[in-house]
């Protein structure tokens, strides 16, 4: 790429050459931490919730109206609390057709403007989770009770982490990205 080249750590009992991860600002990798502990907990709410409704059609005293909606929500927590992680970790949805055609300097420019776009349209679904929360402080959802404020911060906080991981890879538009890896070991 240009000057800042990614160094290449050796693995001698692999036998294999593979880029040495950048290690990003430790505020981020704590943050991300919280990130994967949340999704976790939402991933094992929905498993739970899912095996709770398939048992309660066998056993009716175990039906709840409740489990169906924990489930529902679970899925949405887990799909916004996910976009910071991957847009950091390079693990969103990208065309890199241009990655291959444009070279040095036009895959910077590349890099930091779709980044620049990425943390833009970030911000705004950050405002526009924020009047959401502000236009119905006092709605629940029909079966639980939630409310439903607390249901909107997670796509603020979401999109809130994902517009600062955008703004972060905006000045790392100078170094190679590394393939993301969803079975990282950290």
């Amino acid at each position: 790429m240009t000057a800042d080249p990614v160094p290449v750590a050796s693995d001698p009992a692999a036998g294999s050459l593979e880029p040495a991860r950048r290690p990003e600002p430790a505020v981020l990798r704590v943050w991300a931490s919280a990130e994967l502990a949340i999704a976790c907990a939402a991933l094992v709410v929905i498993f739970v919730s899912v095996l709770w409704q398939v048992v309660s059609r066998f056993v009716p005293a175990l039906n709840w109206p409740g489990v169906s909606e924990l489930a529902g929500y679970s899925l949405i927590a887990l799909t916004f609390i996910m976009v910071g992680y991957l847009i950091g970790n390079n693990g969103h949805i990208t065309i890199q057709i241009i990655d291959y055609v444009a070279k040095g300097r036009a895959l910077v420019v590349v890099k930091a403007v779709s980044a620049a776009c990425t943390a833009v349209i970030c911000a705004l679904l950050v405002w526009e989770a924020f009047e959401l929360i502000q236009a119905y402080p006092s709605r629940r959802t029909a079966a639980l009770g939630i409310p439903i404020s607390i249901l909107y911060a997670f796509p603020l906080v979401g999109f809130a982490s994902g517009a600062v991981r955008a703004v972060v890879r905006v000045f790392y538009a100078n170094r190679d990205d590394v393939t993301f890896d969803a079975a990282e070991a950290r």
